[in-house]
């Protein structure tokens, strides 16, 4: 319990240093102690370090991975086994659902915004259609469906921890330490496309409302017009 409270005590000093700072520049720095590849002599992957600095684009981008999606869970805790065991059972699968969720929400709105502007703009029926809360009903219950299929194809590439250490430069002896893991999986970009697309289109055939829609973005995905992971 005093641990506890400690570790809340240091965080909210913390989190005070970081606001004070605000105004007059960064108060709190970051120095990494110590990482999965310490005790050998490993570098930091480039995929890691590229993802704390441009996230998951920044490893989208790299060669290897030209036809692949990259999915990538991240866990920061103060306990290191705590970190570790998330790690080794980390799933990409919910971490797909997310990032589709967020993609296949977009590619909806943009279907939506063109039809209304394609037919008399906010006048429109589609427009009026797309504002209710059964048609806003439709499109969530589609990309819920979506996001609950069991994805096939996903291999787990690397993992990697390290312990970072944040203080005030001003004030050496107030910092909190933490642990973060990071686990990378990719997904042929071909294989998931193809499953995502037939989902759609299945999904298709049980709400005649989006049915046209559904079924232009599973052609989009298909000659790779949509992104589903970026």
């Amino acid at each position: 319990m005093q641990l506890r409270k400690a570790a809340v005590i240091l965080s909210a000093a913390l989190l005070a240093l970081t606001l004070a700072g605000c105004a007059s520049g960064p108060k709190v720095n970051v120095v990494t102690l110590e990482d999965k590849g310490t005790g050998m002599n490993i570098s930091t992957p480039e995929w890691v370090k590229l993802f704390m600095t441009g996230r998951i684009s920044g490893v989208q981008a790299l060669p290897e991975y030209k036809d692949k999606y990259c999915v990538i869970g991240q866990e920061t805790g103060v306990n290191k086994q705590f970190v570790l065991a998330w790690a080794d059972s980390f799933s990409a699968q919910q971490q797909i659902g997310a990032m589709l969720r967020t993609s296949i929400q977009s590619a909806y709105t943009a279907k939506v915004d063109g039809q209304a502007q394609s037919s008399g703009g906010a006048n429109s029926s589609i427009a009026a259609g797309a504002g209710s809360g059964s048609y806003q009903q439709s499109i969530e219950n589609s990309i819920n469906a979506l996001v609950n299929v069991n994805y096939s194809g996903a291999q787990r590439e690397g993992d990697w921890w390290l312990l970072q250490r944040r203080y005030d430069p001003d004030q050496k002896d107030v910092y909190s330490d933490e642990y973060t893991a990071f686990v990378l999986y990719t997904i042929p970009k071909a294989l998931l496309n193809q499953q995502v697309a037939s989902s759609l289109i299945a999904n298709a055939s049980l709400d005649p409302s989006l049915a046209e829609m559904s079924k232009e973005i599973a052609e989009d995905i298909l000659r790779g017009a949509l992104g589903l992971i970026e």
